[in-house]
Parts: structure tokens; sequence; C-alpha cells
């Protein structure tokens, strides 16, 4: 029998204390049946805030944890392709869960270095297949998945079972992600979570100053001419408010490796970016 709201808001009041007279594993399965809801208090203030605290300070196995992460993986696929349907929730709020699920494997690992890359596959595939760009939907709330996938990539950049090669295919899929034409320009911060994620994956201090280069490059080259396809326009400002995003989250950076050489390159990046 499901709890109603207000068992669940008492429980947030108590600063997310498990209540012990209860079972961890039907209560946590309850929470995931709130990923689809289109009530944003049962999804996002109840749901994730919830998993995400219990996540860190409950006792769940190694083998339910491993549920979770398979039946996450398997929620990116419900609805994928669709635009401006509710589906998206399932996916945007699956990949948020996610994200907790892998970094509650840093800091306690109990994954394999094969499971966390086939994780991270599976996720970059999902980021170039999702097609609903929407940020905070009226009355439903936030769907945000461009914006809680990359949160699930700075998971996945802090890992330790994902080395150099790894970095690259976090940073390539984004830069195909926000070239690719589109009839949207992202308006609701996800500029500034993927410039999150980047910093993220430079601070790890894996990849030269040629990987690095090249990268910025990638996201700079064949803009000539974009102002005069509006789809291309609107990939070229999402693009650049990027680099933008990137070269302020390394300026503030407090502990970032070859912060000035990092900084010199994604200033060069931003200048270089030319639409005429």
């Amino acid at each position: 029998m499901n709890m109603d709201k207000q068992f669940w808001l008492d429980i947030r009041e108590n600063k997310y204390a498990f209540p012990t007279d209860h079972d961890l594993i039907a209560l946590t399965d309850e929470l995931f049946t709130y990923l689809s809801s289109v009530d944003p208090e049962l999804r996002d203030g109840i749901g994730y805030e919830v998993f995400a605290n219990w996540i860190e300070t409950e006792p769940y196995s190694a083998n339910a944890l491993r549920d979770y992460l398979a039946r996450l993986l398997e929620n990116l696929n419900v609805g994928l392709g669709e635009r401006d349907t509710d589906t998206v929730f399932r996916r945007a709020f699956s990949i948020l869960f996610l994200a907790e699920v892998i970094h509650r494997d840093n800091q306690k690992p109990f994954l394999e270095s094969a499971e966390v890359n086939d994780a991270l596959a599976r996720v970059l595939t999902y980021l170039a297949a999702e097609r609903d760009p929407r940020g905070y939907v009226p009355v439903k709330g936030w769907a945000h998945a461009l914006a809680h996938t990359a949160d699930a990539l700075m998971a996945f950049a802090l890992s330790p079972h994902v080395d150099s090669a790894g970095l690259m295919r976090i940073l390539n899929a984004i830069t195909e992600k926000m070239r690719a034409s589109i009839d949207w320009i992202y308006v609701h911060g996800e500029d500034g979570r993927l410039a999150r994620t980047v910093v993220t994956t430079l601070a790890r201090d894996a990849l030269s100053t040629e990987e690095v280069q090249a990268w910025s490059e990638s996201l700079t080259s064949d803009w000539k001419g974009a102002w005069q396809d509006e789809a291309r326009t609107r990939a070229y400002f999402n693009t650049r408010n990027l680099l933008r995003a990137i070269h302020l989250s390394v300026l503030s950076a407090t502990e970032l490796p070859r912060k000035d050489e990092l900084s010199a390159i994604f200033l060069d990046a931003v200048i270089a970016m030319r639409p005429f």
C-alpha cells in the first residue's frame, strides 16, 4: 500500500530520518514509482530528495543498488525520442537517481569497472538520443533532462573506474550534443551544469594539453555561415554559451590543475567562435 503524501512530507520535515518501523526496500520501491509523476512535489521534492538522502545514510545492499542501477538504465529507454510528452519525467529523473547511485559507488565502492563503464556507455547513448529539450514545464515542474544528464556525467567523471579514454568519451558526447542543430536554445542553466561536468573532468588531470586543446577546437570549428540556418544558429549559441560557462568555471575554480593554461585555452575558444 502506498503511503500518503503527508507521510513523506513528515520524513522530509524530520531531516529525512528513516522511519525504522518500515521496510527500506519497500519504501524505496515506492519512491521509484514517483519518477514518472507529473506532480513535481512527489517527483522532485519527495522522490528525488528522499532517495538522495537515504542512499547516503541507509544500509542498501550491493545487490539492491545494482538492481536500482539496472532499473534506472532501462527507464532511459521509455519514450526515448518523444518530444513534449510526459515520458520525459521518467527519463530525466531516472538519470538523476542514477547519478546518486554512481556517486554512492564513488564514496563506498560496490561496482566493478566493467559495470561502471557499461553504465556510462548507456548514458552517453541516451544523451545523444534524448529529443526533449525542455527545462521547466509549467504546472508539472522540472524536466531538465540535459541538466540531469550533466549531473550524472559529473558523477562518472569522478569515478576511479573511468580512465582518460572514458573522460574523452564524456567530453566528445557533450560536443556532439551541443553542436547538434536544434529548434531550442537552452535557457535553464544547462550550460552551467555541463560546464561543471567539463571542469570536473579536467580536474582529474588525466588529459594532456593537446587533448584539451583539440577538444576545445571541436566546439569552435566549422561555424562559418551558421547564421544562414536557424537550427545551426541555435546550436551555435548553445555551444558558445557552454564555452563561456566553461571559461568562467575554470576562472572560478579554487583547486584546478593547470588552471592558467586551461583558462587560456577556453578564452581563446570563446574568442574563436565566429558564425559569419
